[in-house]
């Protein structure tokens, strides 16, 4: 399914896919920050996950801290546990 954006009760999600073109990473790496519950709950799209794009600014911190401040993935779930 190319499904890229849907609107769910009037609030636009992004699959991981687009949120992974926005920022140029792996669709993977997305996956594995969805997977430690960094950008929250996600909704089942045909056969991929969406994530609300209010999402991206958090996508955004975790890039940041991981790629240009070294910080792994499994800290960055306990730094950013809200």
């Amino acid at each position: 399914m190319s499904v890229r954006s849907i609107v769910v009760q009037g609030e636009v999600y992004l699959t991981l896919a687009a949120a992974a073109d926005c920022f140029a990473v792996e669709v993977a790496w997305v996956e594995e920050v969805h997977a430690l519950g960094l950008l929250g709950p996600g909704e089942r799209v045909g056969g991929a996950i969406a994530v609300p794009a209010r999402q991206l600014d958090r996508l955004a911190e975790v890039l940041r801290l991981h790629r240009y401040h070294g910080v792994e993935l499994a800290t960055l779930v306990v730094l950013l546990h809200e």
